[in-house]
Order: C-alpha cells, then structure tokens, then sequence
C-alpha cells in the first residue's frame, strides 16, 4: 500500500474547525509546468529524434524499419548534426580497421558504427576526454552546447539544498544539468506552507501504519535501497520533510527524495562520462544526468551486469542454459544500448526474447553497413556474410599444423580449407595438446616449450641454405607437427602457403567481405586462390583501403613526424615507392635478382627497379654493390618461382604495415639490408609509442576533415538532394568546390595530366582541346554526354595512380587530386539524374568549366542553361527558351563590360546558331550583380513545366543542338 499524493495542504484548518485529511491524491495532482521555463536561464529546447513524436517501438516496427535501425525519425540534416557532435578520432580509426573509409560513408551509415563500435562520443571541437581541471579561457575555446554544459555544472553547488529537491520532485523533473541548475537558482527559499513541527508529526502519526508499509514496500523492492540501506526512521523524517515541502508523498517520490539528498556534485571525469552517454542518445550536453541510473548508457551496463551476473547452473532447463550461454558471448553494453535508444524493450527475464532481440539488433546493424536492399536476399546476405567471417575466425584460431594437411592450398575452396582446420582444432582438442595458432604469435606460454621442442630449426635451415626468419621456422614447425620431410622444397612452399592464406584474410575486412557478397560471389565456394585475387583488388577499389589512399596517408605521417629528417623522410617515401614497384610489376625484378644468385635485399631491389626504368633492359647485380652489368634472366624452377611469390606477397605486407616512426627506429641503413620477409616481419612487429601518436594525429586530421564537411552550407546539401548525390563527406566537399566560381577542376586536372604525358609535346591547353572535342561530338544525347563525363573520371582516375611513382609527390597534391576525383563522380552523377554536365574549355588561352543544364519540358518544348566563369569574362549564364523550332535566349553578365561586349555580337551569335541549328534565335542582354555560376544548380523555373520525357528525340537532338552550338560560338568569340 502507498499513500498517493499526500499534501500537508490536504490536512488543514476547515472554517468549522475540526482536523480532516481530505481525499488522498485530490490536491496533490502535478503541475506539468516545468522549471526550466525561466526565460533568462535560456535553457536549450532539444527536439529530440529518437523520442519526439515517436513513441515506444515494437519490436515489428524495428524489423520493418530496418535501414534506420540507429536513427530513427531522423532527417538527414539531423543525422549528419548527429555525426557532427559523435564523431571522433577513435571511431575514425575503428572504421579504417574493418577497411571503410568513414568520409565514404553516408551519416546513417556513420550512425551505425557509432552505434557498433560505441566510440568516446563526447568531443565537438575539442577533446573533453582527458580535461582535469578546465580554465575559463579553455571552457570558452569548446564548441557552444559543451562549453555551456561544463560551465552550468561550474555554478552547481557540491549538495542540493531540500528546497531545491523538492523543487525538482513536484516538477517532475530529471536530475540533468539543467534541471539541477535551475533547481538551484530558481526554487523558492523557503517552505511553501508554513507549517509547525507538531502538525505534521500529528499527520505521520495519524497515517503511520501507511508509511511503514510504504518504506518496508520500498526497502524490498528497489535495489538501490537494497545496496545502500536507509533506516526506517531517516525514512520518515524524508517523509516529513516532503509534507513540510508540500510535495506529494508516493513511492517514487520518496525513492526520488532519497537519492537527491545522497547527491554530492560529480567530478569533472564523471561529468563527461554523463555527457558522452547523453550525447550517444541524440540529446544535448546539458541534458545529461548527474545521478547514476538515469541515462539509457547506465540502464543498458545495468542489464549487461544482471546478465553476465547469471550463474548459468541455476537455470533449470537445457535451453534456457543454452540460450543464456549465448546471450552472454553475444551481448554487449553497445548493443544493450542501441536496442533502448530505439525504444525496444531489453527484458532479462525472458532470455529466449532477449536472444532473439540482440539477433535481430547485429542482423539490423549489418544490413546497414552492408547497404544491401531489404527482402530474403539481404536476410541470405547478411547471413552468408556472418558465416564467412565466423569460418575465417576459427580457421585463423585453429593450429597452424592445419596447413600441413593439405598439398596445394591455393586450390582447395575457402570452405573446405574450413572443414579441415575445424577438424584438426577438434583432434588437438581431444588429445589435450596446446598449439600455436594460424592467425596469431606464438602465445607467450607457449614460447618457451615450443623453443625447447624445436631447438634445432636454426640448424636445420642452415643446412638446407635458407635463411632463418620467423616464416621459415614456422614452416619447419608446421613440417614438424604433422611429420613431414623438410626440404629446401617443403620449406619453401609451406611458407608460400601459410602466406596465401595471411594474406587472403588480411585483405578480406568487413568492408571486403560485404562488397564481395553484394557483388553476387559466395566467398565459401571459392577456392583460396581465387579468393586472395578477388579481395585484394576489391580491397585496392575500396575508400581507406585503396593503394593511393595507404600512400596519402604514409605521406602525410611521413611529413608531420617532426622526429623526422627531410633525408630520412625521402628515404622512406622511396621504399615505399619501391614496394609498390615491385608489386606493381608482379616481382619482376625479384625474379630477376633470384635468377642471377643475387640476396633480395631492398637495397638490390632498388638498384634493380632504377636500372631497369632507366634502360629498359634486365641487369644483374654482382657482389660489388652499384656495378651493374647487362644480363639474360634464365628461367626459374617450380621452388624460385614459389620464393618469387611469396617475397612478392610479403613485399605487399610490408607496404600496408610500415609506418614512418618503426622505419625511423631501424634506421634507413638496416631497412635496405633487410629482404622484404625481414623488413615485413619487422613492420608487423608490436606497435611502438612514436607510431600510436602518429596513428592518432593522422585519425584526428581525418576526423577534422569529416566534420568540417557536414558543416556545410544548406545550398550544399540542396543540391546533394536534388541530385540524388550521397551525403558523404567526400561527396559534400566535392559539390562544395564545385559550387566555387574560381573552381579550378579542369585546370588542377589537366595541368596535372599535362606533366604526366609521356609526349611532353603536349601542353595543358592540347589535351582541354581534346577534351572539348569529345564533348562537342557527344553533345547529341544524354547517354552520349554520360560517356565523356565518365572519361574525365577514368582521366582523374589515372592521374591519381600515376602519382604514386613521381617522386616529389606532396600529400597535399594528393588530397588535391582525390578531391578532383571526388568532383568527377559527383559530376557523372548530376548527368546521370539531371542532365547537367561540366565540360572543359579553354578560351583565349585561359582554362575553365562550361557548366550546363537540360531540362526537358511538354511536347517541343525545353530549356537549356550555361554558365560559365572566367577571369577575363567574369560570369556568364544563358538560358535558352526552345519551343517549337522557335529559341529566346537571355544572357546575364557580372559585369556591364561583358554585356556590351556580347551584345554587339547578337547578330552575329543568331546567324551562327540558326545556321547550326535550324532555329530562329532571339537574344536580350542584361547586367546581373552578384550573378554566381552555382545558380544553374537551383535553377528556378518559374511557370515553365519540366517533364521526364528522355525517350523523345526530337526534343533531345534540339536541346543539345542548342548547346552544342552555343558551345562552338563561345569559344569562337572569346
């Protein structure tokens, strides 16, 4: 039993005279005003998106709706507000690893991984992790919502004065930053009802059988009292203490009045914990909670302790332990904690409806990031995909013996190579015996047995001539456990095996796994092979992981390391373009030092890649390093060739492992005298200090450039909407350039092709020439049109990967270059969803961009738009008006100089275009101040109809003859 709504206002003084208590629960309804109304606190007004005017979730609705699963309700405006606010550099590089490439990921997307990863989500614009004690000047330096969060708390007393508990009781209000604040500076000074001590022990007394059963209900029920017990009697002095304050006496009042009298201020590291759980439920710092229990983060480690507290033996049934068993290797706090945002229930009492939910949550969450259409073939996606990686764990957690039990991996299938490690885990099981695993190092207690069982594999690598680096020994110890002969041969080729399968799952990362499954290929049925050769060159396709990016980024770590030489720098910058050389041209000159007898160390691959980029010829290195003479390559037996591959492949490793600080540590002397198994080896090695920091910074610049994208300009994003363009980072930024008048794409891109030209003979304004007569010849159709926008793609394309071989390559010419590549995609898409196009041209000697815009209206109708901008011109933009064999075109000019300058050519300019065309043109010249290329972009078309009607002929051939014309005079003119 509980008293509901008891007010000391209800026992009153009638006008007759006599004591009454009057209907429980009567006076005692809440007002729902809340405090955090006063005007001059100013306190944030958040329209939430994951709770307002959206209601609880069933758990159909969050299958229904599974491609917002982590953001529901939310507008894309909303989601990339989100990202903005969560992202960081931990969830920066937690994306890279599974090979994504977060400024390729669109903000539902990136709200995923937030999500599935639960990065730090307090940081926006400033680092608040590791703060201790904040100044004022470094509180005003952090973006407005934290720094206004941090400062309230600044103003928060160490306890809450009862007045103002009481306050926050009768208000129905949370313990947030807010609330507490205005708790404290709004809440009246004294007791609202003046009442003596002796009225109110009357009133306890009067009702105390009441009360006892509400402290004892309360005691057994809530666990917080069960933790940090209140004895009976602090109980009803709170519960004086409430009629006093005129608040209502409930249980969940009281439980409430309990723990604001035991609050103490947080410390500044509990404060940001507060606001990075609040932050990852879409809300503002200064709704975060400053009492433990409150926010949907504690609720969720709340669920995940009970859980993992369970004892599975106490369950009764098979199932249930079963069930529990798995719940407890599945559930996370993340998981927990994305399910509660979404407003689904999370009940441990029912494990069979929690498993199914924590199946549906990861299922949800992959859909996501696998970008797959919903339907039974994205359940069959999903599922397959799961599968694969679960196989590719347990065969990288099987012995390593494994391998010795097959005579050519390469040719097995993924699944079978599967079924074998399964089984070998299994024997090694039975018979008790521990083992070095496939995809590890040696377990440290492993180490020392394993050295004494196999002390004699230096020896036995000697014998045979082979050089004892870790890949050699672990091919003689997988020899070993299964007892097979070791020889130069078996030696050589159980190192290219246990290669082949380290390099295949290097490569297959979530990103891979999923952008193969999407491509319509089982990645079980595939033998090993051919599975290696399709990751990697899904994987060179793909954002972070591509080679261009691994060099931008080796690059740019390789500038900022200020431990760092200018010499050493451009040492290390020459390995790594050594590497790629030799992966490039499959080994070739590996092959070649093999051939002659040669050590493969980097220092002869070096020397071999130059003499022969320079001559065209083989040559052989001799004894005597530099003295080169000209060779004939014999051909390689079946062990060479086996040694090739593999020191190709670890060439490969080496590439995506060294980083500029472990280089700086070895030294550019040892580096060269190392082959690249050694070198690789050395790469791989445990990560240092120097190279965490160096990870971190480069995380940190990513991150910068992410946000700085999403806080775009609402034009940006009109014109990713109206052209269906995803909202990535890279994408916004690429639009965002474009929209630039000054914008310089085809000058940045052709000046670079320019250089890159094995016919030097060929200047910048040559290949633009080229370029425009291209168009010019596909200005005919859309389809045409599409076609050279997709050369100037390939073009860019090319010029990025050519760039890896020039050796005074800066990461910002690369950043330039991949930003160019960028704005050629966003350019195919606007000419593959608008018919709006941009076209190189040069006119009196000056490059720039013809943008142009079909647009399609009833019958013979339609208009054409081009805008241009030139130093010389300023801007130019032209609307054509077709209808019926007829055209009126408008020409705006920035300045008053161009216009009359166009305007005495309109005799001529009409002569010239009906000429071409057929058609009858009128022309009017006017001046437009502030006149901006972008506008052909958010064209407003006044009364005029647009249709999509591409399937008519003769209203494409008139509208593009309209603007091949118009292209031709143009460039005529000027």
């Amino acid at each position: 039993m509980q008293i509901e709504g008891l007010k000391v206002t209800d026992y009153i003084k009638t006008e007759g005279g006599s004591d009454q208590l009057m209907g429980v629960g009567t006076s005692g309804i809440k007002d729902d005003k809340k405090a955090n109304t006063y005007k001059e606190l100013k306190a944030l007004s958040v329209d939430n998106a994951y709770y307002n005017n959206k209601g609880v979730m069933t758990d159909e609705d969050f299958t229904k709706e599974v491609n917002e699963a982590s953001a529901l309700g939310m507008s894309t405006v909303d989601k990339i507000k989100n990202v903005e606010r969560a992202w960081d550099e931990e969830a920066t590089a937690k994306t890279r690893e599974g090979g994504h490439d977060p400024m390729d990921m669109e903000p539902e997307t990136l709200i995923t991984v937030v999500d599935e990863i639960k990065m730090n989500l307090a940081k926006a614009g400033a680092d608040i992790s590791k703060m201790g004690g904040l100044s004022d000047a470094e509180i005003e330096a952090m973006s407005g919502s934290i720094a206004q969060a941090v400062a309230m708390t600044k103003g928060l007393s160490d306890t809450l004065p009862v007045e103002a508990q009481a306050y926050l009781v009768k208000n129905d209000l949370e313990p947030t930053i807010t609330n507490l604040y205005n708790a404290q500076y709004s809440a009246p000074a004294k007791a609202p009802v003046e009442t003596s001590d002796e009225d109110i022990i009357s009133l306890i007394e009067l009702v105390e059988g009441k009360v006892d059963s509400l402290i004892e209900q309360i005691e057994s029920e809530d666990i917080r009292f069960a933790r940090n017990p209140v004895p009976p009697v602090e109980l009803k002095n709170m519960v004086a203490t409430m009629l006093k304050q005129d608040v209502p006496v409930t249980k969940e009042h009281l439980e409430y009045m309990v723990q604001l009298e035991q609050y103490e201020k947080p410390s500044e590291e509990n404060i940001v914990s507060a606001i990075s759980d609040i932050l990852a439920e879409g809300k503002e710092p200064t709704e975060a909670y400053l009492i433990e229990g409150y926010s949907l983060m504690d609720q969720a480690k709340k669920t995940f302790e009970e859980v993992m507290g369970m004892d599975v033996n106490d369950l009764a049934s098979v199932t249930a332990k079963r069930q529990l068993t798995e719940i407890q290797l599945t559930m996370t706090v993340e998981a927990t904690f994305t399910m509660m945002k979404n407003g689904i229930d999370v009940n441990t009492n029912d494990l069979s409806d929690l498993l199914d939910k924590l199946k549906l949550q990861e299922t949800n969450l992959l859909k996501i990031l696998m970008k797959s259409e919903t339907g039974e073939k994205t359940d069959s996606n999903v599922n397959l995909f799961k599968e694969v990686m679960n196989e590719m764990a347990e065969i990288q957690s099987a012995p390593a013996a494994a391998f010795g039990r097959f005579s050519n991996i390469g040719m097995e299938t993924f699944s079978y190579v599967h079924e074998v490690s399964v089984s070998v885990t299994a024997e090694y099981s039975r018979m008790e015996m521990t083992y070095e695993a496939v995809g590890t190092e040696v377990r440290k207690d492993l180490g020392d047995s394993i050295n004494k069982a196999f002390q004699n594999v230096d020896d036995i690598l000697a014998d045979l001539d082979i050089e004892a680096t870790e890949s050699s020994q672990k091919a003689v110890r997988i020899l070993a456990y299964n007892q097979m002969e070791i020889t130069a041969e078996s030696v050589t080729s159980m190192k290219a095996q246990t290669e082949l399968v380290s390099r295949t799952f290097k490569s297959m990362t979530p990103a891979v796994v999923s952008e193969m499954i999407k491509r319509g290929n089982n990645p079980l049925d595939m033998t090993m092979n051919d599975l290696k050769n399709m990751a990697e060159n899904i994987k060179a396709e793909m954002g972070s992981t591509s080679d261009e990016e691994s060099y931008a980024k080796f690059l740019w770590k390789a500038e900022h390391n200020s431990e760092i030489s200018a010499e050493e720098r451009e040492a290390y910058v020459g390995v790594y373009r050594l590497l790629h050389q030799v992966e490039k041209s499959d080994g070739a000159a590996i092959g070649a030092l093999i051939s002659q007898g040669t050590d493969v160390t980097l220092r002869n691959l070096m020397t071999a890649v130059r003499s022969s980029k320079h001559t065209g010829k083989d040559y052989e290195i001799n004894d005597k390093f530099g003295a080169l003479d000209e060779m004939v390559v014999r051909d390689l037996s079946i062990t060479e060739q086996i040694e090739k591959v593999f020191l190709t492949n670890r060439c490969r490793d080496a590439k995506e492992a060294m980083t500029p600080a472990k280089m700086h540590i070895l030294g550019e002397d040892n580096i060269l005298n190392m082959n690249p198994d050694e070198f690789a080896q050395a790469m791989e090695t445990e990560t240092i200090t120097s190279e965490q920091l160096e990870e971190k910074a480069y995380n940190q610049y990513v991150t910068a450039q992410l946000k700085d994208a999403f806080a775009s300009s609402e034009e940006v994003e009109s014109v990713l909407q109206q052209f269906n363009i995803p909202t990535t980072a890279n994408m916004i930024t690429a639009v965002q350039a474009l929209m630039q008048n000054g914008s310089s794409l085809t000058k940045d891109l052709y000046g670079r092709a320019a250089k890159l030209q094995e016919n030097q003979d060929m200047d910048i304004e040559d290949l633009i020439n080229l370029a425009f007569q291209r168009f010019d010849e596909a200005c005919h159709s859309p389809e045409a049109m599409k076609e050279a926008e997709e050369l100037l793609g390939d073009l860019a394309e090319s010029v990025m990967k050519s760039m890896e071989e020039l050796e005074d390559v800066k990461s910002i010419d690369l950043d330039n270059m991949k930003l160019i590549i960028q704005q050629t995609k966003a350019i195919q898409q606007m000419a593959n969803t608008g018919e709006t196009y941009r076209i190189p041209i040069a006119v009196d000697g000056e490059v720039g961009d013809m943008n142009l815009r079909i647009v399609r209206g009833q019958q013979e109708t339609g208009l054409v738009k081009m805008a241009i901008y030139m130093e010389q011109t300023s801007t130019v933009s032209t609307t054509f008006r077709y209808e019926a064999g007829e055209v009126k075109a408008s020409v705006e000019c920035a300045t008053a100089e161009t216009r009359e300058r166009l305007a005495s050519q309109a005799d001529k300019l009409s002569e010239y275009m009906q000429e071409q065309t057929g058609f009858s043109f009128t022309f009017s010249f006017t001046r437009e101040a502030g006149l901006s290329v972008n506008d052909i972009y958010n064209w407003q078309l006044g009364n005029f109809k647009e249709v999509e009607d591409r399937e008519n002929e003769i209203q494409t051939e008139a509208l593009y003859s309209i603007a091949r014309s118009y292209l031709n005079v143009i460039g005529e003119m000027f």
